[in-house]
């Protein structure tokens, strides 16, 4: 039996071959996908498919026709003669059939019919394809100049009519997707032209390779931008939680997996060359901090040289990662201080972007220094932030300021609190006292109270004593010498059980700490009295002032009054001058012998200044010198004075908001309690005393304040807060412990201080809580008839009668009366 021959088109056989052929190269995958990208760019120039296609079946014709001559064997003379008439080919192959007989001869006949059958078509095909391509060509240019209206967002005028908008854009036809089958036809025809001779791809070269017009760029809209940059910052934010989470889990390993991170902290990144946004930089900067925060240890790490002795692995492992770690953080200081020096230099660049990228710097090393102030370079963290404590950014001092508060107060080595204070006198020196005042209220937080200056005195003498003892246990006999040497070795133990060896150390440095406070303080008054820092000079003054040497009291009490009476001073500092005089009066400054009336004075006058607006606050420093002079000073004090200061601060207490008002009646029960003189103020009989109360007179002790009663009791006992009311009550009957007019416990127990803190309403919360009125509908009252005139009343009623009579007579319901013209005829 023979094999049956069955006839598949090209197309089927192309995909058959397709699907047989071994895999692609690299190289060839390469070459098909330029193809492609070829076949893509000629559908995106306007390249009309229909007229892709007839070319394709023009040099499918072609290829065919080139075959058989091929295997006819007129390959050679219809290639010398290829541009030849039609009858020329002819000729040839009647020559061709005189040779041939039988299936041959009838085979050849049959081709040359079917060749004179197909001339026609062709030509007419080629024709409707100039004629496709000339009318793709001419839409083109409808499309182009074709323009479409687009709607815009409308706008409000300032009459409120709404104003719609319009505008003519250029119409962009959306790509048309060829279908799937299409492609695969494609790509089978793009097979079989690879198979073929070059001439014929030669011939769409002019068509596939003309430079096309550029298409123009899309319009990206703000919304767009905010999107894109909106996915930037999450995809960011999810890449370094993953390098943030690895780190954290085996820092050990994974330690290098940083430096990712300090790509993204920089402007551009180095990596892809693109810039960085200002969000990712920070989240970088952020998320490195928090590392080190957590992975940074509590001690000091030490150089160890792994070369020159040998350890075991363990430990290799350990000074590995600590060399590494030390590195790492070394070179995040680095950036940091890049940044910071963008802003702080004379030839920085200080744009918005890089005021917030140093304020976020600054920030992080705040953090650092509080969570790791034994670690390793922390002093140059320190040294640094001093410096930024005096720049031109208010936030960063703020940072700066409030991060030396919390570590002075948490510091219990001291030396990075010694270290920190002895830079900042050095930078208030080199700027000769021209620096912020945060660079003198950060030391508002050092934790000084047990300290003695005067304790050199003191063991100086102690060494005395201890010389003339010895002396005499020169003296003794063999056997007391054994028996003291042996006391002495037992006390030195015990003295190392209690760590006292720590504590003098703790307290030599504390003592240092406060002599260079003193020396910042003392300068500034001595060289600089109108120094912008002299407010903040004067609070630390009366912050610090019981542990002022003996010595330096007489001295300084002059120089504050010389500033009181010379300088321009505010009420703020003028408080401050007078608060640190009194603290050194009635501490170990009681054996001086001063006469402080003029600051008696002084405070007299500036009491009533502060009131219930902004400088509320400040009515804490008129509490603190109170309780110096009316509490610890109140016998050094006449009892006009006493009884002077008692008026003006109830008077005051008028002014104040509700826990000023407090704060002062607690202040005059303390006194009421403490001395029975101020018992005369509570009688309303005018009589007693000697002259007229004169409550304009700047002299507390000639005012006559025994004349007078404290009338302002019942003011305050219809005051708005409920407790205000119970204090008044409770001192106008004379402050008892108990029965009618006592207070309760809970307010009873708390001082001055503590009811000025505990009822502040700053935070909108009111102590105790209001609670809501009850709803209720208003009672409506019936009013009655005013009259400016008398012998109007008699007239209007004489109206409203004859009004009466007249709507009776003609029968009417409503009453209507014209009152002007009725009054104008009278």
């Amino acid at each position: 039996m023979g094999t049956k021959k069955v006839k598949i088109s090209s197309v089927k056989r192309a995909a058959h071959l397709k699907s047989k052929k071994a895999p692609l190269s690299k190289q060839q995958q390469q070459k098909i996908k330029q193809k492609r990208e070829q076949l893509s760019s000629k559908r995106e120039h306007g390249q009309n498919i229909f007229s892709q296609k007839a070319h394709k079946r023009d040099n499918l014709a072609q290829r065919k026709k080139h075959n058989k001559q091929q295997s006819l064997g007129l390959l050679r003379e219809l290639d010398a003669d290829e541009d030849g008439d039609e009858l020329g080919g002819e000729q040839l192959l009647d020559n061709v059939a005189d040779m041939l007989d039988g299936d041959d001869l009838a085979l050849l006949h049959a081709n040359k019919r079917k060749r004179k059958a197909k001339a026609e078509p062709v030509e007419e095909q080629q024709q409707s394809v100039g004629l496709e391509m000339a009318y793709a060509t001419a839409s083109k240019k409808e499309q182009a100049a074709q323009k479409i209206k687009v709607n815009l967002l409308p706008i409000k005028s300032r009459d409120g009519e709404i104003i719609t908008r319009t505008t003519e854009v250029d119409y962009v036809p959306k790509p048309k997707r060829k279908p799937e089958v299409e492609e695969e036809e494609v790509e089978a025809e793009e097979d079989e032209e690879e198979d073929s001779d070059a001439v014929f791809e030669d011939s769409d070269d002019d068509v596939v390779n003309d430079e096309a017009p550029v298409p123009k760029q899309k319009l990206v809209s703000t919304t767009d931008l905010l999107i894109a940059r909106q996915q930037e910052i999450e995809r960011q934010k999810y890449r370094i939680g993953i390098i943030c989470s690895g780190i954290l889990e085996r820092p050990e390993d994974k330690m290098r997996n940083i430096n990712a991170l300090y790509e993204l902290m920089d402007e551009i990144n180095a990596e892809t060359g693109i810039p960085n946004l200002l969000a990712v930089r920070k989240l970088a900067i952020i998320s490195i901090t928090e590392i080190f925060k957590d992975i940074l240890p509590e001690y000091r790490v030490g150089q160890v040289d792994t070369k020159m002795q040998t350890v075991r692995k363990a430990t290799l492992d350990r000074v590995t990662f600590e060399n590494a770690l030390l590195q790492q953080f070394k070179k995040f200081l680095q950036k940091l201080e890049q940044l910071t020096g963008q802003v702080n230099k004379r030839g920085g660049q200080k744009t918005p972007q890089t005021i917030k990228m140093a304020t976020v710097a600054v920030q992080c090393m705040c953090d650092l220094l509080i969570a790791h102030p034994y670690f390793n370079y922390v002093q140059n963290i320190a040294q640094l932030l001093v410096y930024m404590l005096n720049c031109n950014y208010g936030t960063m001092r703020v940072a700066v300021n409030q991060c030396f508060r919390t570590l002075f107060g948490s510091d219990k080595r001291l030396d990075m609190t010694l270290f920190i204070v002895r830079r900042i006198n050095h930078l208030i020196k080199s700027k000769q006292n021209n620096v912020h005042v945060e660079c003198i209220t950060c030391m508002m937080g050092l934790k000084i109270k047990h300290v003695n200056l005067d304790a050199e005195k003191e063991n100086e003498l102690k060494q005395k004593k201890l010389e003339s003892h010895r002396q005499r246990l020169l003296s003794l006999s063999k056997k007391e010498r054994k028996r003291r040497k042996k006391l002495t070795e037992v006390n030195r133990e015990l003295e190392e059980t209690r760590a006292e060896e720590n504590k003098q150390t703790k307290h030599h440095k504390l003592t240092e700490i406060i002599k260079m406070v003193f020396t910042i303080y003392f300068r500034v008054l001595k060289n600089d009295p109108t120094s912008r820092v002299l407010s903040a000079i004067l609070e630390g003054l009366a912050e610090f002032a019981h542990v002022i040497n003996l010595e330096f009291f007489s001295d300084l009490i002059d120089v504050l009054n010389r500033i009181l009476e010379e300088q321009d001073l505010g009420y703020r500092e003028q408080l401050h001058c007078i608060q640190t005089i009194f603290v050194i009066l009635s501490g170990q400054g009681e054996v001086l012998n001063i006469d402080p009336i003029r600051f008696y004075q002084h405070f007299y006058r500036n009491m009533l200044v502060v009131q219930a607006g902004k400088n509320h606050n400040d009515f804490a420093i008129i509490l603190r010198t109170l309780d110096e002079v009316l509490v610890k000073r109140r016998r050094n004090m006449s009892q006009q004075r006493l009884m002077a200061f008692v008026k003006r601060l109830l008077t005051g207490s008028l002014h104040l908001l509700h826990n000023g008002t407090l704060a002062t009646l607690g202040t005059i029960k303390q006194t009421f309690q403490l001395t029975s003189v101020l018992d005369a103020l509570l009688d309303t009989d005018s009589t007693i005393g000697s002259g007229r109360y004169d409550p304009e007179l700047d002299d507390p002790e000639y005012c006559n304040a025994a004349s007078t009663s404290l009338y302002e009791l019942s003011l305050l006992a219809r005051h708005y807060h409920p407790t205000v009311r119970r204090m008044a009550a409770h001192i106008a009957n004379g402050v008892p412990a108990s029965g009618e007019g006592a207070l309760p416990t809970d307010i009873g127990k708390l001082n001055a201080h503590e009811l000025f803190v505990q009822y502040d309403s700053t935070q909108m919360a009111f102590n105790p809580t209001i609670p809501l009125p009850k709803q209720g509908e208003p009672k409506l009252k019936r009013g009655r008839h005013m009259y400016l005139r008398s012998d109007f009343k008699q007239h209007y009623v004489k109206l409203l009668k004859d009004a009466r009579a007249k709507r009776t007579i003609a029968k009417k319901n409503a009453l209507q009366l014209d009152f002007l013209s009725e009054l104008s005829k009278h």
